[in-house]
């Protein structure tokens, strides 16, 4: 809720760069933070049809330019992990840019379980793969236990 509320101003999931995978089985409850992982070279980034998506240079983040953006979702398919969004109210793209350097959903995060890490390119790669794994495991799962 933060994100949507530091973007646009409204406390709104369905237009967070964040969304939780959640899953319940015998009463515990299992939950799949899906962030952007700013891959170096994004599947987002070369599946864009209007160049829409592009690194910041200077923060090296990904930026979503909302004027070119056409809202087709090409980047949501091509993302391994499901990190990207469309936004349906507007139509276009959503990913984390990271707040500025100072993730809100970090700072917030009642639980802790959400931090901001350096990693070398090799590590993220691995993570990416191993976030799409549990989201093709949580996607396997009979519909009455997921939910957003």
């Amino acid at each position: 809720m933060v994100c949507s509320l530091f973007h646009y101003g409204e406390s709104n999931p369905s237009r967070a760069a964040i969304r939780v995978v959640r899953q319940e089985k015998r009463g515990l409850v299992f939950a799949l933070p899906l962030v952007c992982q700013q891959c170096e070279k994004g599947a987002c980034l070369e599946a864009c049809p209007t160049g829409a998506l592009s690194r910041d240079p200077e923060e090296g983040t990904l930026t979503v330019d909302q004027v070119m953006c056409s809202g087709c979702g090409e980047c949501c398919s091509a993302c391994p992990a499901g990190c990207i969004f469309v936004d349906e109210e507007r139509s276009v793209a959503v990913a984390c840019d990271l707040c500025e350097g100072e993730p809100q959903c970090v700072t917030f995060c009642h639980a802790g379980c959400l931090a901001l890490v350096d990693r070398d390119p090799r590590s993220k790669e691995r993570s990416v793969q191993r976030l799409a794994e549990m989201l093709a495991a949580l996607s396997a799962a009979p519909a009455e236990q997921r939910s957003q």
